[in-house]
């Protein structure tokens, strides 16, 4: 067992019903939780710090519509120079205080042509363009031959539609991208993504989700477009920050009503 799991097991006896990974600028989601206890990461022995502006970094354990939830107030990425281990920690954690379902957001980049500054795009599939390293790297037995043919959940994905649907909450689907960072894309870059179908694309989740796969959880994942260098131009961080926390509310409503149901 990882030193961290043990730590945060003796720190609070609870058992999720639900992680949920809060990306870039998206912890207005927090305004509904139940919070019951707080705990930095930088007071978790052996586990990672968030760097990124944006990402306060630090687990938060409450109630969410009824069920228990972990929250991970910010996360850390590969191109912080974290190894992929480090990088799925808080995935790993969750697993290991009996987590079986994990709902992972993340601010992400419009490559479809039709996303807009502001939408909000469930993932159906991703594609994973992080080729220096994968987490399940150095993994031993079978077991690290993980099929990933239903890596985000048809039936989550399908509840989070009904969701939306009657909540009037416009959303989109689309396949995610999952980039090393920390530069942003090209516009050659760009163009080569949107030719081979890809909608959004990020520095992150799709390690969370292949180390979440391993690990037998079933994933929701959500973006929330931040920005469209085909349609808006120019990028920046701060850009990226303020759309996210326009998205952060209509993400939480979604995720509220979605565990409600689940």
């Amino acid at each position: 067992m990882e030193e961290y799991i043990q730590f945060v097991k003796d720190q609070i006896n609870f058992v999720p019903d639900f992680a949920i990974v809060i990306g870039s600028g998206l912890s207005t989601m927090l305004d509904k939780v139940k919070v019951i206890k707080r705990i930095p990461y930088r007071e978790i022995p052996g586990y990672p710090v968030s760097t990124v502006k944006g990402h306060k970094g630090e687990l938060i354990f409450g109630i969410l519509s009824g069920k228990n939830v972990l929250i991970f107030n910010g996360r850390v990425h590969f191109y912080e120079g974290y190894t992929m281990r480090q990088v799925t920690a808080g995935v790993r954690l969750a697993a290991g205080l009996g987590t079986k379902n994990i709902v992972i957001t993340n601010a992400a980049g419009a490559v479809n042509k039709a996303l807009k500054a502001g939408d909000i795009m469930l993932i159906e599939d991703h594609i994973n363009f992080i080729f220096a390293d994968n987490p399940l790297r150095g993994e031993k037995g079978t077991e690290r031959f993980v099929d990933m043919i239903n890596a985000y959940d048809r039936d989550f994905l399908k509840k989070a539609v009904e969701v939306a649907s009657r909540k009037g909450i416009d959303i989109r689907k689309g396949i995610y991208c999952a980039v090393a960072g920390p530069n942003y894309e090209t516009m050659a870059e760009m163009r080569f993504m949107n030719r081979i179908g890809i909608d959004a694309v990020g520095m992150s989740t799709v390690p969370e989700v292949i180390a979440a796969r391993f690990l037998k959880m079933r994933v929701l994942g959500i973006s929330c477009i931040t920005d469209s260098i085909f349609n808006e131009g120019d990028i920046s961080h701060t850009k990226v920050l303020n759309i996210a926390n326009q998205c952060g509310k209509t993400i939480a409503e979604l995720i509220e009503s979605f565990l409600r149901e689940v």
